[in-house]
């Protein structure tokens, strides 16, 4: 198997594995507080398990070799993991991964002010018809409660983009022990606000469900890039924005809005576009290198 096939692999079987995570939250059926509690505690203990059985006795190493820049992504990571727990509680699942799956405008909207790497026309167009997308998701919303909803899925959307574009920074160091790291700070800032840890009975088995679904679809999607284009696993993420709004929609009932669906489509195929464009751009970009280094 080749590295590249090896990437894809990963890709698409992490967010298959990560499609019904927004509805067992739903299906948890307890205070968001709560569900962040543990969802933030498991998938930090289910990590741990991967990295354990993966590294042995340098798992420790692993997370020393992360430094600062690594405990920088962790507290992303847990703000982040509470900010999509609330964007699902208080908006509908369409909204809130049509909206989320703007990560990748946003990582360039970051990388282009913080890193100065600069940002091509087409990702720029790409920018304005995304940002299109989302105002049609979110219209339907303006003045009603569940607006409250889209704006935590949008910050976690941005959070996004900040997280992965320190990974990109840091992308010789393996970053997986950082989904660790935050998974303990979510569970540290839920213990205080939630009103209580315990669970019903029927709630637990969805809630161990997600901290495994969260631990190995994370680590398969962060390890990716290692074997593939990071842009080629940006055109497979968008997948999990139809996966998930179908599973909740045979699930749970919840059918998504005509504005969700229209904004939707247009940001999911903007992207898919966007990404297939970067991947043949870096493509040729390495091909001319290699014709370089030969001459």
């Amino acid at each position: 198997m080749t590295n590249h096939l090896k990437g894809i692999l990963m890709s698409f079987i992490g967010v298959i594995i990560l499609s019904p995570d927004s509805v067992l939250i739903r299906l948890a059926d307890a205070d968001s507080w709560t569900v962040l509690f543990w969802r933030g505690l498991l998938m930090s203990i289910g990590v741990m398990i991967i990295l354990f059985f993966t590294y042995r006795s340098k798992t420790i190493d692993e997370f020393k070799k992360v430094g600062r820049g690594g405990l920088w992504i962790g507290w992303l990571h847990g703000i982040m993991t509470g900010t999509f727990v609330f964007a699902i509680m208080l908006t509908s699942i369409a909204n809130t991964l049509v909206i989320i799956s703007t990560g990748p405008i946003w990582i360039a909207i970051i990388s282009w002010a913080t890193l100065r790497e600069k940002a091509s026309l087409i990702t720029w167009i790409a920018m304005i018809i995304v940002f299109i997308g989302i105002y049609i998701v979110m219209s339907a919303n303006f003045g009603g409660q569940n607006l409250v909803g889209d704006l935590f899925a949008l910050i976690t959307a941005v959070l996004m983009g900040f997280t992965f574009t320190l990974v990109r920074k840091y992308k010789k160091v393996n970053m997986v022990p950082t989904m660790a790291i935050g998974g303990i700070i979510a569970a540290l800032i839920a213990c205080i606000f939630a009103p209580t840890l315990a669970l019903k009975p029927e709630a637990i088995i969805y809630v161990i469900a997600m901290g495994a679904i969260l631990a190995i679809s994370f680590s398969l999607i962060t390890l990716a890039p290692r074997y593939m284009p990071a842009a080629e696993v940006g055109m497979i993420m968008p997948l999990e924005t139809v996966l998930g709004t179908l599973i909740a929609w045979i699930v749970i009932h919840e059918a998504p809005s005509s504005n969700a669906i229209i904004g939707g489509v247009i940001v999911v195929v903007t992207l898919f576009f966007y990404a297939w464009y970067s991947t043949n751009l870096a493509s040729k970009e390495q091909k001319k290198r290699s014709i370089s280094d030969v001459k």
